[in-house]
């Protein structure tokens, strides 16, 4: 009797477990198993623990693959590229997370007979006051190579304006990004990269553009 019941456990938790499993599957939309990865130079060093480490500078390229999908059979159907889409999380030293804003560039894609990849670049972009700071301080560099009759206070505010558009390095600190494939508007995998992005410098310390931004 004894034995039957711990069997009849044993059946439960494997039950529950494969019920939990194919609820994440739901939830995330996914049918297909992803694999992701840093690619190019975009990986500067690693951490003792052999976390892959970003410049905060430098471009956050990312490779993904996915099992190919079937051809389309039915006269009129086509298969469309796949498309992602990211969500970061930045991990604090306890190892809680928080959510926070990430961009995709995607740059391309491709497939063979098993396999089909999208290619893309990631942002994690600053806090909107960093941000503002940093494009000040890029603004402030320019009009101190400029004579003072040239520096208006309309001049300034297109200045800021541009700036705050490119001037925007990725967020620092230790993240995990989960990179989620679509196939149209349907999810059908994830994929996680792990990174850690450092401090390299401040954009408007790499030099002055040949004209002021207008």
């Amino acid at each position: 009797m004894h034995t039957h019941l711990l069997r009849g456990d044993s059946s439960l938790r494997y039950l529950l477990i494969t019920q939990l499993m194919l609820l994440s599957s739901v939830a995330f939309g996914g049918d297909k198993p992803v694999s992701c990865e840093l690619v190019g130079k975009s990986v500067v060093s690693h951490s003792s623990s052999g976390l892959a480490q970003v410049s905060n500078l430098g471009l956050i390229q990312i490779e993904c693959h996915v099992a190919a999908r079937l051809f389309p059979t039915e006269p009129g159907e086509a298969r469309y590229l796949l498309k992602v889409a990211t969500v970061a999380y930045q991990i604090s030293p306890d190892g809680s997370k928080k959510l926070v804003p990430s961009e995709v560039n995607q740059t391309g894609g491709g497939y063979d007979t098993e396999t089909e990849s999208v290619f893309f670049d990631a942002h994690i972009p600053l806090e909107t006051t960093e941000r503002d700071d940093e494009a000040r301080r890029f603004v402030a560099r320019i009009e101190k190579s400029m004579a003072p009759e040239q520096i208006t206070e309309e001049g300034h505010q297109q200045m800021q304006k541009r700036a705050r558009e490119f001037v925007d390095p990725h967020r620092v600190g230790h993240f995990r990004v989960e990179c989620r494939v679509l196939d149209g508007d349907r999810i059908i995998g994830v994929g996680v990269v792990e990174l850690e992005v450092l401090f390299k410098g401040r954009v408007s310390d790499f030099g002055l553009p040949a004209s002021p931004p207008v």
